[in-house]
């Protein structure tokens, strides 16, 4: 198994707790498994730097910080870690 399938495990297990209601004290899981699964998609294309690995890491970035609870005023950083990925995987994926 390679790494990229055992971190994707992880986020569909942290999917999974997150659908079941399972929580623990400010964790987000939801945010966990985004921000593994983009973890995934950056790790793959890690061979090379562009703009899109940037815009991924720091889609990355936004996910983990949503995922320890910590929030800037009423910014939804699961949103911006959303919005940042679509950008890295569908505007400068089109222009790549």
């Amino acid at each position: 198994m390679s790494l990229t399938t055992i971190l994707l495990i992880i986020a569909f297990i942290a999917f999974v707790l997150a659908a079941i209601g399972w929580g623990y004290k400010k964790v987000d899981l939801i945010a966990i498994g985004l921000a593994l699964w983009v973890l995934t998609r950056f790790i793959t294309e890690l061979g090379h730097l562009d703009l899109k690995i940037i815009v991924l890491i720091l889609a990355f970035i936004a996910f983990v910080l949503a995922a320890i609870g910590w929030g800037y005023k009423k910014v939804g950083l699961v949103a911006v870690g959303l919005a940042l990925w679509v950008f890295a995987e569908g505007v400068l994926g089109l222009i790549t």
